[in-house]
């Protein structure tokens, strides 16, 4: 078994796990669609990339949550990060759209 290099390797900075580059992309703290930039952006692991936006739509990236510390500290990501920091680092998961999701309750008025 090839041992793995640890040294390419990069930590979300939202579960402060080490994964390996594969699994990290690049979240922007402001929205694009609200104005973001690119220098406004945070390198997170794809599981927690995901989680963000099946939470939170723009709107809300933008108002209240534009720092890695207030998404950090969001209750609706509390019980996520406790699990994830528990997963292994190279496994990406499956993620569901949160019920209480913008775009969803756009979806169900319709």
């Amino acid at each position: 078994m090839p041992r793995r290099d640890d040294s390419a390797w990069q930590t979300c900075t939202l579960c402060e796990r080490q994964v390996p580059p594969g699994m990290v992309t690049l979240h922007h703290l402001t929205p694009k669609q609200k104005g973001g930039k690119a220098e406004d952006r945070t390198p997170v692991c794809r599981p927690c990339h995901k989680q963000i936006h099946a939470v939170f739509g723009n709107a809300d990236l933008a108002r209240s949550f534009a720092s890695v510390r207030l998404l950090r500290d969001a209750p609706q990501l509390r019980s996520f990060l406790n699990w994830i920091r528990k997963q292994k680092p190279e496994r990406n998961f499956r993620t569901v759209l949160a019920t209480d999701h913008p775009t969803r309750r756009r979806r169900r008025n319709k």
